[in-house]
């Protein structure tokens, strides 16, 4: 269950590949296995708890990267995120959709998004 939570930091730190090509080769799997990370990672995410420096980070793309359905991600980048999110979304639907509900209150590319989920394009 909080696995989904590590999985939202990754997928912010796998985007924006002008700016965070050091996460090209993020291991995606190691956040998603470590509950304690996870959950501290959806904390700072969701503005209930500290973040770390990589956490910041997440949290200050994670609106582009969910607004343009990873839109300026690299191959390895959408690869990455995609995974962070289907992950998330079978561990908790409901804190899936929180997690979209913040950072996309007004549901403008959720179809965009979704449709990046099923084709990774």
């Amino acid at each position: 269950m909080r696995s989904w939570l590590v999985l939202v930091l990754a997928v912010v730190v796998s985007c924006s590949a002008q700016h965070y090509n050091r996460y090209d080769n993020f291991n995606a799997d190691s956040i998603i296995q470590n509950d304690r990370v996870l959950l501290a990672y959806y904390k700072c995410v969701m503005d209930k708890g500290p973040c770390t420096k990589d956490g910041k980070n997440f949290k200050r793309v994670l609106p582009e990267t969910l607004s343009t359905a990873c839109g300026r991600c690299s191959a390895m980048q959408k690869l990455v995120v995609r995974k962070l999110l289907l992950g998330i979304r079978s561990k908790s639907e409901p804190r899936f959709l929180e997690l979209l509900d913040k950072y996309d209150p007004e549901r403008s590319n959720r179809e965009a998004l979704y449709n990046f989920l099923v084709t990774g394009n």
